[in-house]
This record gives C-alpha cells, sequence and structure tokens, in this order.
C-alpha cells in the first residue's frame, strides 16, 4: 500500500460529521450575521438550532459505535465521544434558546449564534481528540469564541473588564498547559495518547510530574479549579446571563471529558500519583467555592462560586477514574444533571436581569409573588445544586460519593458531604428572597419564548433524571466505554 492510500484510508469525514454541520454553519452565518436587518435578525439564531438537532442526530449513533481511531490516530469514534458531545450539544441548544430571548431585536442578536456553534465544536472536538496536538487546538477553539460571547455588549465596561481577564488568563493557562504537553512529546517521541501511556512506562517520574502538573493548568483553567478559578466571578458577572450560563457548562463539561481521556489514555495506572493531587485538588475547590459563596450579594457571583464548587464534586469521582467502576458513570451523570440545573437557574437570572438591570438579591426579593413560573423554576434548580430529593442533583452527588468511597478516598467523600451541607444554606437564602421577602419591585421578569424553552426543558430533565436516575445513569454507562 502506498502513502497515499494509507493517509486516504485513515481519512474518515463520516466520523466528523456532526462537528462539520455545526463548523460549516459558523462559517456560512458569518456573512449573513453582517447584513441581515429587521426580522430577518432571527435568521442565524434559526439556522443555529436547526445545526444543533441534526448535530445531534448524527451524534447519537456514536453511543453504541465499537471504539476506533480515525484520522490517522489522531480522533477518537466511541462511545465517550458521543455521550460527552450529546451533551455538549444540548448545553449549547439551552443556551441558544436563552441568548434568543435575551437578544431579541438587539444588534447582538444575529452575531452570537456563530460564536455559540465555534465554541461547541471546539469543545465537542476535546472530547474526542486522542492527538496532543489536536487537544491544543480545541482548546483554543472553545476558548476563543466563548471570549467573544462575553463581549457581545461591546459598550459593557464590566463586560469588557470580564473579557480582559478572561482572555489574559486563558492565554497563559494554556500557553502553560502547551509547555507541558512538549514534555510528553520529548519523553516519548509520540503525540498520541496511547502511544504516550505505553512510552511514559520507563520514563523519569519527576519529568512525567512536571508535564502532568503543566497540563492540569490548562484543564484546570476551563473546568474553575482552585487556583485555576480566579476569572470565573468576574467572567460570569460582566457578561450577560446567558453568556455566563454557557461559560459555565459547555467549556467545562468538555473539559472534564478531555482530561478523563488523557489520564486514562496517556497516565495509566496512577502515573504521577494523579489520583491523589485531584483528590486534594477536588477537597480545595469545593471547599473554597462554598465557603466564599456564603458571602456573594451578586447571583452571578454566587453561581460562578457555586460553579467552581460543583466542580470539586465532579473532580473527586475523576480522581478515582481508574479505580472504580462507578467512577464514569458517576461524572457523566452528574454532568448532565450540573448542565440542566446550572442552566435553568441562569435563564431565570437572565429575565430577572434583562427587565431590571440587575442581578442582586433584591431584584429577585418577592419572585415567587410577581412571577411564580420562573420563581419555582429557580427555587427547584438551586435546590437540585443543593443536593435534595428527590431531584437529578441527588441522585448526581450520591453516585460521585459512592465512586470516592469505592476508589479508597472516603476521607473525601465526608469533606464533600460537609461541604454540601453548608451550600445549602447560601441556595436556600437565595429561595428565602423569592418567596419569604416582601417585594421591592412590582415589575415581572422579561419573558419570551425561548426562556420558557430553557426553563422548561432543563426543570423537566431536573425532575425527571431525578425521578428515575436509572434512565441518565444508564445513558452515562453507555458513554463510560472509551479507547485506550
Amino acid at each position: 500500500m502506498t502513502d497515499g492510500q494509507t493517509m486516504g484510508g485513515c481519512m474518515d469525514l463520516g466520523a466528523v460529521a456532526p462537528e462539520m454541520v455545526l463548523a460549516g454553519t459558523a462559517l456560512a452565518l458569518v456573512p449573513v450575521a453582517g447584513w441581515v436587518r429587521g426580522r430577518w435578525r432571527r435568521l442565524p439564531a434559526a439556522v443555529a438550532l436547526l445545526a444543533l438537532l441534526v448535530a445531534m442526530g448524527l451524534t447519537a449513533p456514536m453511543l453504541t459505535a465499537p471504539p476506533r481511531e480515525t484520522f490517522c490516530g489522531t480522533y477518537a469514534v466511541d462511545p465517550f465521544r458521543g455521550f460527552y458531545q450529546l451533551v455538549i450539544e444540548a448545553g449549547a441548544l439551552v443556551s441558544l434558546l436563552s441568548l434568543g430571548s435575551h437578544f431579541r431585536a438587539s444588534e447582538q442578536e444575529p452575531h452570537y449564534p456563530v460564536a455559540l456553534l465555534m465554541a461547541t465544536v471546539g469543545g465537542m472536538g476535546l472530547t474526542a481528540a486522542t492527538d496532543l496536538g489536536l487537544i491544543v487546538l480545541f482548546l483554543q477553539m472553545v476558548s476563543f469564541p466563548s471570549y467573544l460571547l462575553v463581549l457581545l455588549v461591546r459598550s459593557d465596561g464590566p463586560a469588557q473588564e470580564a473579557t480582559l481577564k478572561y482572555f489574559l488568563y486563558g492565554a497563559a493557562a494554556l500557553a502553560v498547559m502547551a509547555y507541558g504537553l512538549t514534555f510528553l512529546f520529548g519523553l516519548t517521541g509520540s503525540l498520541n495518547l496511547r502511544a504516550i501511556g505505553a512510552g511514559l512506562a520507563g520514563a523519569d517520574r519527576a519529568w512525567v510530574a512536571l508535564a502532568f502538573g503543566l497540563v492540569l493548568v490548562g484543564y484546570g483553567f476551563e473546568m474553575t479549579l482552585v487556583p485555576f478559578h480566579v476569572w470565573a466571578p468576574d467572567v460570569f458577572q460582566g457578561g450577560t446571563a446567558p453568556a455566563s450560563g454557557f461559560v459555565s457548562v459547555v467549556p467545562k463539561v468538555a473539559a472534564f471529558a478531555g482530561l478523563l481521556r488523557f489520564l486514562l489514555a496517556a497516565m495509566p495506572n496512577g502515573l504521577a500519583a494523579w489520583p491523589t493531587v485531584l483528590a486534594l485538588l477536588a477537597a480545595a475547590t469545593m471547599t473554597f467555592g462554598n465557603l466564599v459563596a456564603l458571602r456573594q450579594a451578586s447571583l452571578k457571583r454566587l453561581l460562578a462560586y457555586s460553579s467552581i464548587a460543583q466542580a470539586g464534586y465532579v473532580l473527586m469521582a475523576v480522581a478515582v477514574a481508574g479505580r472504580s467502576p462507578e467512577a464514569l458513570p458517576a461524572v457523566g451523570y452528574y454532568l448532565v444533571a450540573y448542565l440542566l440545573m446550572n442552566l435553568s437557574a441562569f435563564a431565570v437570572v437572565a429575565q430577572v436581569e434583562r427587565m431590571t438591570g440587575s442581578d442582586g438579591f433584591a431584584a429577585i426579593r418577592g419572585l415567587g409573588r410577581r412571577a411564580p413560573g420562573p420563581a419555582a423554576a429557580l427555587a427547584l434548580a438551586l435546590l437540585s445544586l443543593a443536593g435534595v430529593p428527590p431531584l437529578a442533583g441527588f441522585a448526581g452527588k450520591v453516585f460521585l460519593l459512592v465512586a470516592a468511597i469505592e476508589g479508597g478516598f472516603a476521607w473525601l467523600a465526608v469533606v464533600a458531604a460537609a461541604n454540601m451541607a453548608v451550600a445549602l444554606f447560601y441556595y436556600a437564602a437565595v429561595i428565602a428572597e423569592a418567596y419569604f421577602r416582601e417585594p421591592e419591585r412590582i415589575e415581572r421578569p422579561a419573558s419570551g419564548a425561548g426562556y420558557a424553552w430553557a426553563l422548561g426543558l432543563c426543570t423537566a430533565g431536573t425532575l425527571g433524571f431525578g425521578i428515575a436516575p436509572g434512565l441518565g445513569r444508564g445513558l452515562a454507562q453507555l458513554g463510560s466505554t472509551l479507547l485506550r
């Protein structure tokens, strides 16, 4: 077989059909977004919604696909990729709905779908990349469009400041990560994750540990792990609520999936003591996030620190991914639950913010009387984040705790349980503002079909997966098979 035949045989465009649909749509929408006027401003969002639905249809068959590599060993096709790509696409779809109502008839209306689709493609690629070069590329692809989403309102001073911080922290973190990846290439002479995993068996452990620490900086930035979290509160507060909701979910889910693939393929058998390192990071992240959230008076900053704490919970199952068979299903289930409850909370904050121009506690005071529907959706989302049964967050936390205990980190499960008790206090404080305080405003939150659909889908999912957790866990179990 000639070199040309070999190269042609590994080029499988069908393996990247979902990514091609979304990337092609985004590129086609770039000129369209520049000339549409009036009612036609809605066209890009409608096209993006259709593209996401098509991409989800193309992704679903991967849940039962036999694991294989394509594009000459640089891209995986396996149920793991299919599951996490579906989660990312679902998060993008719900965010698109909220953004549609938030920017209806505004200057930004035709532009946000382009950035959202490109960030989604980056996240999807990160779940499947098995090559060091592609990992760096897709991390950049998920980050740069996210900066644009935060800066949709260019005249907004806080958004400008938030985007600058986001960009600077992101550029530094990804540069450090790329430097760490070069160490892995130098130690093994390969860019492929599985070849690296085999090559590191005889490598100097000090260099392996250094490389792992540098690589973790990039993933930790996207996942908002302590101490790489410092950008998140300012970015969440500076951006519009729907954009902050997207940033809190899609890059985080992609980074967790990418980190899992990296650890299980490139660093098998706990190389560089990564289970212990991640367990300590999980404890620090959840504790810091919850304690600082207690002092917040801004809903978006509170959700930012809550998001940091939630990342700590998920990380404790990632830490035992090589030890416990319960770890991968627990991570998958909880990330689905996190997507539903977090995007629901941000959708309600978006409604309140658009009408009042504020995300302070006073803006939701008495919301239960002024807008019973959004108030109920917010309360359910926060109770689920707190881990109250029978909601999805409760079942997810049980799965995470069981995985940590089975993986030999019972102490971490105790730390997590204590943190969950602390978190209940600040979630309950927000609910109390909505239901037990006299309203200071008489206006209702902003309405819109996009808000309604986003809240309806997320609330139904939070209730459904909580009442029947086996359904979500079964889906996550399908996504636990990955190429190794």
